[in-house]
């Protein structure tokens, strides 16, 4: 309607100038001029309202609403959706509202001390359990964590995501134990480093306890194996020389007596013997040197080991193959220990192999997303039933009959003074592997 009058209006204005009657161009000028400023200003104010509306949006202002009851079909639709769309940026403003409120109240309840820091140090996010471990009522940069606990700040600094710390934090009298990690976090142009702490100490208590109790039970059940023998043996031995109650008078003693006598010592003695082993055993469990760390070049050590056991490969006509992905070279650690743990990891899957056909054992080696070394053991014999897979590495507990039980226990150990670890899968009849990481 604003197009029709300023048509009309302009071309009876350019026929009243053509016809130089000025009575009748003077008030057609005026409806031009206003009829023209007030399409202008029709068409200004359409984008007033979309600017109003992204202002609104922009400064979080939910309560806009624009009148859908107009005459006008094609600014009905434009006020209707544009009051859709701030319907929709409003609920999904109180969504995230929602979930913010939700990430933040687990955030502050989590056992886990959580500890988000930017590039500059400064400290986006913490929460309570964060500030109990590290025994700050409230830190704004990292720089301040200095003051209390260096030990603790010079740990935050060094860690590299996919590394795992054990740290020891004083906490007035108390001493804490804590497992430390990092990730790195970006958003947009900011890069920040969350770092998570978790209080392992009870935990390590409990696997403790119940590690002693495993221990406690397989002495037990050794040591009363050689005992209960003994002193049965001793009561049998003692009744020989007794007749109701009474020693027997050396002229009824024969030879059959002494012999009876003879052979239960020599029991005795190798029941006692039997027992020296177990505590001997024991004692190498208990007493293990502070490893000697030095480069080890991976290859040259593997295939010194496969040559120290070359004999018994050959004679249980076993193929032992070494496979590597990765450009991984050496590794730092003790080579003589690390020679304990491989060859008895390569000498139990030997043991494993026994009535197979087909022996196989391939050591491989490869690196995991982190960059750690892995090297595996892996077979193709008996397997290891499930029930038995977490009983294996209990000092002591075997499943072979003249075994110690204490070479996977050893193994462990050792690689754990390697900052290392042993995991172990098993498809019986199918496949074991162990896993060495560093």
């Amino acid at each position: 309607m604003r197009l029709l009058i300023f048509a009309i209006a302009t071309a009876c204005l350019g026929i009243a100038l053509n016809r130089l009657n000025w009575l009748m161009a003077a008030p057609l000028m005026l409806v031009v001029l206003i009829t023209f400023f007030n399409l202008i200003y029709f068409l200004n104010s359409l984008n007033r309202k979309v600017a109003f509306f992204f202002d609104s949006a922009a400064n979080d202002d939910i309560t806009l609403h624009l009148d859908e009851n107009i005459q006008s079909g094609s600014l009905q639709a434009l006020h209707q959706s544009m009051n859709r769309l701030n319907r929709h940026i409003s609920e999904i403003r109180i969504r995230n509202e929602h979930n913010e409120r939700f990430f933040h109240e687990m955030l502050k309840s989590s056992a886990t001390g959580l500890l988000a820091v930017d590039e500059n140090g400064y400290i986006e996010q913490i929460n309570d359990s964060a500030l109990d471990y590290i025994g700050m009522p409230h830190i704004s940069h990292i720089d301040l964590l200095k003051q209390r606990n260096m030990e603790l700040y010079e740990q935050l600094m060094l860690i590299t995501p996919g590394q795992s710390r054990t740290i020891k934090v004083l906490h007035d009298t108390d001493l804490r134990l804590f497992s430390l990690k990092v990730a790195l976090l970006n958003f947009g142009m900011n890069n920040y480093r969350l770092y998570s702490i978790s209080d392992i100490r009870a935990e390590l208590e409990e696997n403790e306890l119940d590690s002693w109790q495993k221990l406690i039970r397989v002495m037990t059940h050794e040591i009363m194996n050689s005992i209960a023998p003994i002193t049965s043996l001793s009561n049998t031995l003692s009744r020989i020389f007794l007749r109701n109650n009474k020693p027997l008078p050396a002229q009824e003693v024969t030879e059959k007596h002494v012999t009876n006598i003879i052979h239960g010592l020599e029991v005795i003695e190798n029941t006692g013997k039997g027992l020296m082993r177990f505590v001997e055993d024991y004692r190498k469990l208990t007493k293990i040197p502070t490893p000697a760390f030095k480069p080890i070049h991976i290859n040259n050590w593997l295939n010194a080991i496969r040559l120290l056991i070359k004999n018994r490969l050959d004679e249980e006509n076993i193929n032992l193959r070494i496979t590597k992905k990765g450009s991984r070279q050496e590794l730092i650690g003790d080579e003589k220990m690390l020679n304990q743990v491989m060859i008895n990891m390569l000498n139990n899957a030997i043991d494993a192999l026994k009535g197979v056909e087909n022996k196989k054992i391939v050591i491989g080696i490869s690196e995991d997303m982190t960059g750690r070394l892995k090297i595996s053991i892996s077979d193709n014999g008996k397997g290891i039933p499930p029930e038995e897979i977490e009983k294996i590495f209990i000092p002591f507990y075997t499943t072979k009959e003249n075994g110690s039980g204490i070479g996977l226990s050893l193994s462990r150990k050792i690689m754990r003074l390697h900052r290392g670890s042993i995991s172990v899968f098993s498809r019986p009849n199918i496949q074991t592997v162990f896993v060495l990481t560093f």
